[in-house]
């Protein structure tokens, strides 16, 4: 199946994008390249109350840098490095800056057909995190809870059948941006969003990551539905994985509820809640977050590129194998800047 998947990609990337790069030649004789840079920084101030009271700071969380640029009409691509924390333990733990290599990539685009080549932006979390809109607040709910990467090494297609469903199918490593191995694992997905009216989208997807023979498959589900319109937004979502680190019944689920009202051009009210469980733990080999977690807050955007947001979070953890809970208050005020 992997020689067959494989194969089948080549195939599709070599005749698409050459077909791009023809078409453009015959237009206009020459190649016009055209870009624009890419930046964006996370940067927040947050002071901890309650228990965690003398915890507090300023922070930058993320930057990114890069440059995006236009081939043909049909063939365009993208290079970012991504200037960002290290993997943690959990939410609130310490964390250590890192350079990456986010996307490098060439992306195809006609005709109904999207197909990215490289170190490629994934579809598993990228439409709620869109409609979730506050990245710099918090990461959605798979990303946050490490149950997939945003961005990794292989190919996606997307097909648009119709103005309201579209399909996407992805072949990566499967290990994330981060850690870009190449040790015959592989990662398979497939989603299905549909838009049967302009302010309802709802969006199921799946996918199977493989590892060594006798190791069980990791294996993903998620369901989304966010309604809208210009009073309010509210998404939904469930997330379930099953054989979590390819160990058996190590299954981590949970939910995630956020809404938007607009007050004016420049002002919202949003907030969110989480929850996230798991069971079958054999005795502690397994380690994640289990609990919930409140944000509520104001954004302010006085200018486009500019938006800051005063906010609450609340998180609740407890160890795997206790009952005793964790509880952390904090007051944050999250800046984001892009060009």
């Amino acid at each position: 199946m992997k020689k067959s998947v494989f194969l089948f990609m080549v195939a599709a990337i070599t005749t698409l994008i050459e077909s791009g790069f023809i078409n453009a030649q015959e237009k206009s004789g020459q190649l016009q390249i055209s870009g624009s840079p890419v930046i964006s920084v996370f940067a927040d101030y947050h002071a901890g109350f309650g228990s965690n009271n003398s915890l507090s700071g300023f922070e930058i969380t993320r930057a990114y840098l890069g440059y995006q640029f236009n081939l043909t009409p049909t063939v365009s691509g993208k290079a970012i490095v991504d200037a960002g924390v290290a993997p943690a333990e959990s939410f609130m733990a310490s964390q250590e800056k890192k350079i990456y290599l986010k996307n490098a990539f060439l992306s195809w685009k006609d005709k109904g057909f999207t197909i990215n080549g490289g170190l490629i932006g994934l579809m598993q979390f990228s439409l709620q995190e869109k409609f979730w809109s506050y990245r710099y607040v918090a990461q959605s709910f798979q990303d946050l809870y490490k149950m997939g990467s945003s961005a990794d090494l292989g190919v996606t297609v997307e097909y648009q059948f119709l103005k309201w469903l579209s399909a996407d199918f992805g072949f990566t490593n499967g290990e994330g941006y981060k850690n870009l191995n190449m040790d015959n694992k592989y990662r398979y997905d497939l989603g299905i969003t549909a838009k049967p009216i302009p302010e309802l989208t709802l969006r199921a997807y799946g996918d199977i990551f493989q590892r060594s023979l006798g190791d069980k498959d990791q294996r993903t589900l998620a369901l989304f539905a966010g309604y809208k319109c210009k009073s309010f937004s509210l998404g939904a979502e469930y997330n379930y994985q099953q054989n979590n680190l390819w160990i058996k019944d190590n299954n981590y689920y949970g939910f995630s509820v956020y809404t938007t009202i607009p007050i004016n051009d420049k002002w919202k009210v949003f907030g969110r809640y989480d929850y996230v469980d798991s069971k079958d733990q054999n005795d502690n080999t397994w380690s994640t977050l289990t609990g919930d977690m409140i944000i509520a807050g104001i954004e302010y955007c006085p200018i486009k590129n500019l938006k800051f947001a005063p906010n609450y979070k609340r998180v609740k953890d407890t160890n795997v194998g206790s009952s005793s809970y964790n509880k952390y208050n904090w007051a944050y005020l999250n800046v984001e800047f892009t060009w």
